[in-house]
């Protein structure tokens, strides 16, 4: 009886693992641009995960987490999201003008002193850039990523309120509202309005407001010793390491969670988590039947900024209707606000070898589903 029972056990084990990874056949050219785009060695693995009125039209993971790596890729495989952590911030954001904190038109001055004694690097003063400026690259600050900082930046090694000071003390490189340039610098002075107004280290109030709301509990600045483990970028690094050595590494830099998060680019994240969170704009706000923001909110988050071309408060203008960014790392969320749809491409290739498949898998995802709806009418 036991091993009729263990027989059956296994028949539907094996039954499972093939319905996962069945789809209906329309899917096969994402299916085959996928296997083809992670049989490169630029791309050694990813997933992509593609969602329609709430429903996973199609989850599919391929390769490994690393090169010469054994771990296959998996559907839940954490990576680092780099600038999809922009749309997160300017949500945190607007939450916050939700409830009155804050506006989206407030002078970071009036949470900051410094940004009232800006100049441009001439010397000429100019008025502090607004936090809507400063989410869509228009505050006047200088280009650049962190990853383009030296090593030993000050930056680095200071907290929230330091390097919102010392990227005023660095000076504007334009007025404000009038040049568009991608840089964490205005989110990072963001960041420090949010810790004025709420009391609280960014980190905590953004899982406290905005993720955990939402139920993305795989989506953090320090993510877990099971996650590195998992983590095609540090999966490699820790792999000569015990248990404790790495757990005494996550000790200490959680030490420095009073110090700067990237809230331009530092989170960790999932597919299904990320696809909670575009959805939460395809629903205008609401989580189930609570209106968490209002869509007249949102919508501020979508609208072209003045000398932004197609940038909005955090979001891309993908193409009509349909917002979201990519990352370095070799990322890309993407949402359909009208028909609720959601495309969310994951890898750690870097964002220019992973093109082939981010770029060309959400293009092609997207003409699926438009393909599907037309012949439905």
């Amino acid at each position: 009886m036991k091993q009729i029972v263990f027989a059956s056990f296994i028949a539907l084990s094996n039954y499972l693992c093939v319905s996962a990874n069945e789809f209906d056949p329309k899917w096969k050219p994402l299916d085959e641009l996928a296997k083809k785009s992670t049989t490169s060695s630029k791309i050694p693995g990813g997933s992509i995960h593609v969602v329609e009125d709430g429903k996973t039209v199609f989850q599919q993971s391929y390769g490994v987490l690393h090169a010469g790596s054994d771990k296959s890729w998996k559907n839940n495989t954490s990576v680092s999201i780099a600038s999809i952590t922009k749309p997160i911030t300017a949500t945190l954001i607007a939450v916050l003008v939700e409830e009155k904190k804050l506006s989206f038109d407030d002078p970071v001055s009036k949470y900051i002193p410094e940004y009232s004694k800006l100049k441009l690097r001439d010397g000429t003063a100019v008025r502090s850039p607004t936090i809507a400026e400063c989410l869509s690259h228009t505050s006047g600050f200088p280009g650049g990523n962190m990853g383009d900082l030296p090593r030993n930046s000050p930056i680095r090694k200071a907290d929230q309120a330091e390097v919102a000071k010392m990227i005023a003390s660095q000076g504007l490189v334009a007025k404000p509202g009038k040049r568009y340039a991608y840089t964490f610098r205005g989110y990072a002075a963001v960041a420090r309005c949010v810790e004025v107004v709420t009391g609280k280290r960014f980190a905590e109030i953004l899982n406290e407001k905005l993720l955990k709301p939402l139920g993305m509990t795989g989506t953090t600045f320090m993510p877990s010793l099971e996650v590195l483990k998992r983590h095609p970028r540090y999966a490699r690094q820790i792999a000569t390491s015990s248990d404790e050595e790495v757990k005494a590494a996550i000790s200490k830099r959680r030490k420095y969670l009073d110090r700067f998060v990237s809230p331009s680019g530092g989170l960790v994240s999932k597919s299904a988590d990320l696809v909670k969170f575009m959805r939460l704009h395809s629903m205008r706000g609401k989580i189930k039947d609570k209106q968490m923001i209002s869509a007249a909110v949102l919508a501020r988050l979508y609208k072209s900024a003045p000398g932004a071309r197609e940038y909005g408060l955090g979001f891309k203008r993908m193409a009509e209707g349909v917002v979201g960014h990519g990352g370095a790392s070799g990322t890309r969320a993407a949402v359909d606000l009208k028909n609720d749809r959601v495309v969310v491409i994951l890898t750690q290739s870097g964002s220019k070898n992973a093109r082939p498949l981010t770029s060309g898998g959400y293009r092609l995802a997207m003409e699926l589903m438009v393909q599907k709806t037309e012949l439905t009418k």
